[in-house]
């Protein structure tokens, strides 16, 4: 489908390997150890970052200083990461957890992108479980970061009570009406329960927020192709391709679909 296309190749969208994870009962509507060697990745590490990953292992071993410390194993999980490396990024997350009694938004972080990118959903359900635990805790000390919440939201999507998320998503647009992430993450539940009217709703209103918005406008090009709307669609991807400050994956996607109207 060329919806999964889509998903695939805008890997640095927030949510686009959740969506394959999200179970298809989950409806937007009104309704309501030390790590010596990387295991095998889905993408080869370049020497130049390999070189890279070698010094942050030796700045995380020999720095004393615990905030120093943290961002180093966090910016060195992120190395990881990029590369399809999902386990031994999420090792650095229980490194950054055990030289600290408080919970870790750097180790949350880890987790929730470990969860966005696993190769299947039982190794995303384990990780979004992880995040969501700090995630918890972070909240409830700061309960009106938005930020964590969206986050938060998306891990229980996941859990053994899906519209938990869902209900947090609208108590998030219920005191920030105007809230990208909250509207993105419903419009991509939309999209993914097949409710394409609705998505086309949500990224309408991003794209009345904010005119440069291209990922939402590409997502609402997708959402009127699915209702037949070709004609709004085309124009959608042709402003996109028109505009130079479009990121690359965006414009690349937007060509792809409009190649295919």
């Amino acid at each position: 489908m060329r919806r999964t296309q889509l998903i695939l190749l805008l890997g640095a969208a927030a949510f686009a390997v959740i969506l394959f994870q999200l179970p298809k009962s989950v409806v937007e509507n009104e309704q309501l150890q030390e790590v010596t060697e990387v295991e095998n990745h889905s993408m080869e590490i370049p020497q130049e970052v390999e070189n890279q990953i070698n010094e942050l292992r030796r700045l995380v071993e020999e720095e004393e200083n615990f905030d120093k410390k943290a961002n180093f194993a966090h910016s060195l999980a992120r190395r990881y990461l990029d590369y399809g490396a999902v386990d031994s990024a999420t090792r650095y997350a229980e490194r950054i957890q055990s030289w600290s009694e408080q919970p870790s938004e750097l180790a949350a972080d880890i987790y929730f992108t470990a969860y966005e990118r696993s190769p299947g959903p039982e190794q995303a359900k384990e990780y979004a479980q992880k995040a969501r635990g700090l995630l918890q805790e972070l909240l409830d000390k700061d309960p009106t970061n938005y930020f964590l919440k969206n986050r938060l939201a998306m891990t229980m999507v996941v859990s053994e009570n899906p519209m938990a998320g869902i209900s947090m998503l609208r108590e998030i647009l219920a005191a920030d009406k105007n809230n990208r992430q909250a509207i993105l993450n419903l419009g991509l539940l939309a999209i993914q329960s097949g409710q394409f009217e609705r998505a086309r709703e949500r990224f309408e209103n991003l794209v009345s927020l904010n005119a440069a918005d291209h990922e939402a406008k590409l997502y609402l090009a997708v959402s009127m192709m699915e209702i037949n709307q070709q004609s709004q669609a085309r124009l959608l991807l042709e402003e996109i391709l028109a505009t130079q400050d479009s990121i690359p994956a965006i414009k690349m996607m937007a060509n792809d679909y409009l190649n295919g109207l």
